[in-house]
């Protein structure tokens, strides 16, 4: 338990034994008495978790986080609390990227440094973390945007001071991150020009010499970033018999699993490929080794003129894109996506952005093939129809003509009847069959000697009977004496 004292001028102390049972004194100054009955209870709940090790309750951890720091430290020095770490925004940041110089890039450094320089452009570098307001991280944001930089700039920055201002929340330097509601990330890719192969041969053809080609060929057919990985590879990472490449992966080795991936060679990089070889000099291990960002460029300029192609924006990323892009019209997107290096969902928002050209006209092709198939199966089904019609017309008329003097002789229908098969006790259904049609039909018997000699006659007659209806073809044909068909007589 904990008590309150009031002096003779009106001040005021608060009293606790700690652990130990040794007493314990804060003091508070002339404060109102409802003012240090309010802090006596939060007193008494830190004493509590000090004294059996747990943590205090949710409302005297918001409260702390609130304190001021003349009173968070009087806390501190009678052991309530732990001693409250004061960083200042320009130490937050030197501290950040210090702890982190093994494990950051070069260019994630540089864009760390970028931030700090706009940070401390609007910020004093000695203002307290807890002292930034989420209204003080919206007005940042909008200078920049006065400043002029694009909004994928704006996002980086952002981020940058998020992930910066996170980790000191983690660490309980401040209780809550102002940053954490501004816009950040990377931004969809409104660049969508695609470098078709006609292209690209070109500019390889345009190259001074083996390892430029090389190198274009490398960015457009097998989707390398460049120079991190294109400047990695030796000769031990190329498969020629498999035709794959080993390519190794800086801004992704420190993911488990991802420090490298394994790329189809096609059969133009494999050209390139071994004209390199043919052409390299003895002891040299990285398969190109170009340098410098400003003669690249300068030496693009002029291939790009020899070749007479367009010049394209960011250089070596449009040729990645265009070489994912041109695989996603053949392979499916997960292989793609493992090939290229990242994940479908950064395929979709930055490189498989749009639809080339190459793929409308692939698609107008095969619907105009369909069409003239479809069109072709139509004639083709016109011209059988015609052709069996006028088979049966020939067959019906020639019918027609053989038996045009013979006598039509009616026959009774039969009588046929249905089981059904699902039925345990089956009844019969009788149905009627369709209409007979008879016609006696004269043939000639093969003569042998003994009836010539004899002058027999070698003419018989028969019936056919027909099934069918008077105008349908008949469908099956049976042959019995006359006699039987005319109802006994034997003369046709």
């Amino acid at each position: 338990m904990a008590s309150i004292t009031t002096r003779k001028n009106g001040s005021r102390f608060i009293t606790f034994h700690d652990a130990a049972g040794n007493p314990r004194h804060i003091t508070l100054g002339q404060v109102a008495k409802r003012y240090a009955e309010a802090f006596k209870v939060r007193v008494e709940d830190l004493a509590a978790a000090a004294l059996h090790g747990h943590s205090p309750t949710d409302d005297t951890s918001r409260w702390l986080s609130s304190l001021e720091d003349r009173l968070y430290a009087k806390l501190a020095a009678v052991g309530l609390v732990p001693e409250r770490q004061s960083a200042t925004i320009g130490t937050l940041i030197e501290r950040y990227i210090a702890e982190r110089k093994d494990e950051l890039k070069p260019e994630s450094t540089r864009k760390l440094r970028q931030t700090e320089t706009k940070l401390l452009a609007f910020f004093d570098k000695d203002k307290s973390l807890r002292k930034i307001t989420a209204e003080d991280a919206t007005a940042w944001r909008r200078s920049l945007k006065d400043l002029g930089l694009s909004e994928a700039a704006i996002r980086t920055h952002c981020g940058n001071v998020k992930t910066m201002l996170g980790e000191a929340k983690r660490r309980k330097v401040i209780d809550a991150n102002p940053f954490d509601t501004l816009k950040s990330g990377p931004t969809p890719s409104k660049y969508t020009r695609y470098i078709t192969p006609d292209e690209i041969q070109r500019v390889i053809d345009a190259c001074p010499d083996a390892e430029w080609r090389l190198l274009f060929g490398l960015a457009r057919y097998a989707g390398l970033r460049i120079p991190s990985e294109s400047h990695r590879l030796t000769w031990a990472d190329v498969d020629f018999e498999r035709a794959r490449l080993t390519v190794h992966s800086p801004k992704t080795e420190r993911w488990e699993g991802h420090d490298q991936r394994v790329v189809p060679i096609t059969p133009r990089l494999m050209t390139l490929l071994r004209d390199r070889f043919e052409t390299m000099p003895e002891g040299e291990a990285p398969l190109v080794t170009i340098g410098g960002k400003g003669a690249v460029i300068r030496r693009a300029r002029r291939i790009w003129a020899k070749a007479s192609v367009e010049p394209w924006a960011r250089l070596w990323q449009t040729l990645r894109s265009s070489c994912e892009k041109e695989w996603a019209m053949t392979f499916p997107q997960f292989a793609v996506s493992r090939w290229i290096g990242h994940s479908i969902t950064i395929s979709g928002k930055h490189y498989a952005n749009a639809v080339p050209d190459e793929l409308f006209e692939r698609a107008a092709k095969t619907t105009a093939c369909a069409q003239r198939q479809a069109q072709r199966k139509a004639s083709d089904g016109a011209g059988n129809e015609q052709k069996q019609g006028n088979g049966a017309e020939r067959a019906e008329a020639r019918n027609s003509a053989d038996f045009r003097y013979l006598r039509l002789v009616s026959a009774s229908p039969g009588v046929s009847e249905e089981w059904s098969r699902g039925e345990s006790n089956p009844r019969a259904g009788t149905v009627s069959s369709a209409p007979l049609r008879v016609y006696p039909l004269v043939y000639r018997r093969p003569i042998d000697r003994q009836r010539r000699r004899s002058g027999g006659s070698s003419r018989r007659s028969i019936s056919r009977v027909m099934l069918g209806s008077d105008t349908s073809p008949p469908a099956r044909c049976f042959r019995f004496p006359p006699h039987r068909a005319s109802g006994g007589s034997r003369t046709a």
